[in-house]
């Protein structure tokens, strides 16, 4: 994960630090982070298919900083991993030892291409939402 995704997050990338966006009052992010849970409720009930990608995307009925993905199995989206992707592009899978892996989501899931997918079905990376995530990030 990158450390220097948004100018509000302290911690080293290790948990629970790497779940920082969770609990960081910043009102942009909770705003876009809305709108991919509205995404994911939006097909009354039934999963959103993700263009480009088999995966489909279903709402965390237990948890708000989640949604679900599925393409054979299902696993979650952590609201951190989707927040660093818009900051730094990356989502990719990391181990363990490689947690300092700028191109690895802060849960090192791969969680590409599903963000971008996502990201495509809320309106590209000009939207207004992301735009002024992007603008917290950067300070």
């Amino acid at each position: 994960m990158d450390l220097n995704f948004c100018r509000h997050y302290a911690g080293d990338g290790t948990p629970p630090s790497n779940r920082y966006c969770r609990v960081c009052p910043e009102a942009a992010c909770g705003r876009l982070w809305q709108r991919v849970l509205d995404l994911a409720a939006s097909n009354g009930g039934d999963p959103v298919p993700l263009p480009g990608t088999r995966a489909v995307l279903f709402p965390n009925e237990k948890n708000p900083d989640f949604v679900r993905l599925q393409v054979n199995c299902r696993w979650g989206l952590p609201k951190e991993d989707f927040l660093h992707y818009i900051a730094t592009g990356h989502a990719g899978m990391g181990r363990r030892g490689q947690r300092s892996d700028p191109g690895a989501s802060p849960s090192c899931t791969r969680q590409e291409p599903y963000v971008q997918a996502i990201v495509t079905l809320l309106g590209g990376m000009d939207t207004p939402e992301i735009r002024a995530v992007r603008e917290v990030q950067r300070g």
